[in-house]
């Protein structure tokens, strides 16, 4: 199994930022990925409740998104809900005239671990947390504040979002829990999160929101998870900001 040199990352960051602006609009327009621009150098989007700042990772504090490979089933049929919620924070990052402030704060949730929990807001009033619960994006933790509870709430009376399918919670999808009728792991969609070796000899994870992340051969793949939480939890740890963002 072959590394991956920076000098191909460097490469595939410079491959997606040349023909961002144009897969953007395509896929947009099929409704695949968010039109506005990409996160940029402020934010890189792990999945649904976790982003990547300069200064580190940072989980949305009180609310718990779908993972990545995540499927709910709507009306019969199934849908990637794990990383439509992804793509819903990135367009929400997109669409700001400025980057998102977080703010550390303490987390009593059952599987934290030493996660770094915060509220993020942009513009200093719009609540990323908020956002995604009144989208019905995600569900709360226990320790969310009041007005996230009436958020969730609002969008399960409107049939929003996950709120619209059957659905594991995320808590216990990332345990093994899985709705009956789920196809096998051999007829599912491969997991989206790429572990691979940095030059360095250290195991990294990039994930579908990653610059370069298309970009990376097959061949440099050593395995793949569902959940970020998963890939942390085997080893396998996230690139510094500047290396996602070739500035390095």
């Amino acid at each position: 199994m072959r590394r991956w040199s920076l000098r191909a990352l460097a490469l595939a960051v410079g491959l997606t930022a040349a023909g961002a602006a144009l897969a953007g609009l395509v896929a947009g327009a099929a409704g695949l990925v968010p039109p506005a621009r990409a996160a940029g150098p402020d934010a890189v989007v792990i999945d649904g409740d976790t982003i990547q700042l300069p200064d580190g990772v940072y989980h949305l504090h009180g609310i718990d998104a779908p993972e990545l490979g995540q499927r709910c089933r709507r009306a019969g049929r199934w849908m990637p809900c794990g990383k439509d919620a992804a793509f819903a924070l990135h367009r929400l990052l997109g669409l700001s005239l400025t980057p998102p402030i977080c703010r550390q704060v303490e987390s009593t949730a059952a599987d934290g671990g030493d996660k770094r929990f915060a509220n993020c807001a942009l513009d200093e009033k719009k609540d990323l947390a908020l956002v995604l619960l009144a989208q019905g994006l995600a569900v709360t933790l226990a320790d969310a504040p009041a007005r996230y509870r009436e958020a969730e709430e609002s969008a399960r009376a409107g049939g929003l979002g996950v709120w619209g399918t059957d659905f594991v919670h995320p808590h216990g999808w990332r345990k093994g829990g899985r709705l009956p009728d789920d196809p096998v792991a051999e007829a599912a969609p491969p997991c989206p999160i790429k572990a691979l070796m940095n030059p360095d000899g250290h195991g990294i994870y990039m994930v579908p929101l990653d610059p370069g992340y298309a970009d990376i051969p097959d061949d440099a793949v050593v395995t793949r998870y569902c959940s970020d939480d998963t890939a942390e939890a085997n080893g396998w740890r996230r690139s510094p900001f500047t290396v996602l963002m070739g500035e390095d």
